[in-house]
């Protein structure tokens, strides 16, 4: 890349502005990899029903069409689309794209993952304890 970039610009800019791109992306991955072991803890704890077909304690981040809930889906856009867009952006010098429709995109995700896993978590039945469908609950007796 030094040798293509240098044609225009001098090795030291070039081995800059790569430096930087190598410095967002780590970033974007740091963030990334929160919001997965954020959604791997939900199916640890059971919070969250693990597909059964997943070999490891992680979400496939492959499989975005069959993400059954919301935080999975989140987290695959996530990945799929705003990572991307920071990839994207930052090594094809457009840093208004890499940070407002990568970077700052993915940071939005991880809050609304974080925030989503707490809700799930708060509102999970009590261990042992299933919560009746209000179809199927029985009357209270007065």
């Amino acid at each position: 890349m030094i040798k293509t970039c240098n044609q225009c610009h001098s090795a030291n800019f070039a081995q800059q502005q790569l430096e930087a791109g190598d410095d967002m992306i780590k970033n974007a991955d740091h963030l990334m990899a929160q919001a997965i072991r954020i959604v791997a803890g939900l199916y640890q704890d059971g919070t969250l029903d693990k597909p059964k077909d997943y070999a490891y304690p992680f979400p496939n981040l492959l499989t975005i069409h069959d993400a059954p809930t919301v935080i999975e889906q989140k987290l695959f856009v996530m990945y799929l689309e705003h990572r991307m867009r920071t990839f994207q952006g930052t090594f094809h010098a457009s840093p208004d794209y890499a940070l407002w429709y990568g970077g700052s995109e993915t940071q939005r995700d991880l809050t609304e993952i974080r925030e989503l896993a707490e809700q799930m978590r708060r509102n999970k039945p009590t261990a042992g304890l299933k919560a009746a469908h209000p179809a199927t609950a029985k009357p209270k007796a007065i």
